[in-house]
């Protein structure tokens, strides 16, 4: 073999070493990577390419087929009809999530759940005990501090709502604008806790069926806990608009249905007996605690609606930043209870609901 032809089969081996990984590389074969690694469906946090995303139409940029969201909601609640400052509201912080399944027919459903273990707002204060030493003494380990919290409730509850809907998307308007209506169901649990304690401290003038020698220390705690479980149908629309990297929409549910109501109450009395005169530190002759538990039903009606305002930051290329205001509107048909103690209306069944507060959270969508 002469030097020339040694030259030009180096020549093209050395071509050969080079272009092969290269030819592998464009069809796709990477030997040291993951299986999905490259897959660009699978590019969660790929940056956003702001000049190819202004080029899809409304109907390109709109979610199709899984998508996902959640949402920190701080909300607040109106108080019961039966306290006095019943125009007042308590905030607390809640949780959503929705989900859904986009064909590519414009067809799907959507589905979505919240949940708020508040508010949990009570007027109370520590109550020393008979026996209690005039000096406190220091918490620890097995140590009775001889406190009792006396509790007066203003504003308890916790809600859920569960809600799916089959969902249609409509031709884009002229300026990118997308109408989604929506036919659907929900249930709906909201439970309302009312609590009034009562504390006394007396000898035989006030029991007269105790002995003149013995002094009788009584809390009384008298708690109504009621149910509505709402069966409800419901229709509404989203309405969705893109302006660069934000997403704009609102949301509008009409709902009504039936209410399911129960009430479960209980009278505590927690006695506690001592030689009279009580002395502190004295030493307990006797506890015994009381209690008479009782029901009652009900059924209503309700009708109100679910209103939202969001706005979402496409912050990489399947993950959106979002805020909003939303608001559940309950007419009437909520039966939030009261107490023999708290002197209120205990059959009050046909209460209206508002909860009106913003929302934060983020969205993922392939």
């Amino acid at each position: 073999m002469s030097v020339l032809q040694r030259t030009i089969r180096m020549f093209v081996l050395a071509a050969m070493a080079v272009a092969g990984p290269v030819a592998f590389s464009q069809n796709g074969y990477h030997p040291n990577a993951e299986p999905v690694h490259f897959d660009p469906d699978w590019q969660f946090f790929a940056p956003v390419q702001l000049q190819d995303m202004e080029d899809l139409t409304a109907r390109q940029r709109a979610n199709k087929g899984f998508f996902l969201t959640y949402d920190r909601m701080y909300l607040g609640v109106t108080r019961p009809d039966t306290e006095t400052a019943s125009n007042a509201m308590d905030f607390t912080w809640g949780n959503r999530f929705d989900a859904g399944w986009m064909k590519d027919n414009d067809k799907g459903w959507t589905f979505s759940t919240m949940h708020m273990s508040g508010p949990n707002h009570y007027n109370q204060y520590e109550q020393r005990l008979a026996n209690a030493p005039i000096v406190p003494i220091v918490p620890g380990p097995g140590v009775d501090e001889r406190l009792a919290t006396i509790r007066d409730s203003v504003n308890v509850g916790s809600f859920f709502s569960f809600d799916a809907n089959k969902t249609w998307r409509l031709e884009p308007y002229r300026y990118g604008g997308i109408l989604e209506p929506m036919i659907g169901m929900r249930y709906v649990r909201f439970e309302d806790a009312a609590q009034n304690d009562r504390y006394q401290l007396s000898t035989s003038a006030g029991f007269p069926e105790i002995a003149a020698t013995v002094a009788l220390e009584r809390i009384t705690r008298d708690v109504a806990l009621t149910n509505n479980h709402m069966l409800l149908g419901q229709f509404g629309f989203r309405y969705t608009k893109f302006v660069r990297r934000w997403t704009f929409s609102n949301d509008a549910k009409v709902f009504a249905g039936h209410v399911y109501q129960n009430q479960n109450n209980s009278l505590q009395n927690i006695n506690t007996f001592y030689g009279s005169p009580i002395v502190a530190g004295g030493a307990i002759l006797q506890t015994r605690t009381d209690a008479t538990y009782f029901g009652r039903k009900n059924n209503e009606n309700t009708v109100g609606f679910d209103i939202r305002v969001e706005g979402a930051y496409k912050a990489t290329k399947y993950v959106d930043l979002r805020a909003g205001f939303e608001m559940l509107y309950f007419g009437r048909g909520v039966w939030r209870g009261a107490t023999n103690l708290g002197g209120g209306n205990q059959f009050s069944n046909d209460q209206h609901l508002i909860m009106p507060g913003f929302t934060f959270g983020l969205t993922l969508n392939r």
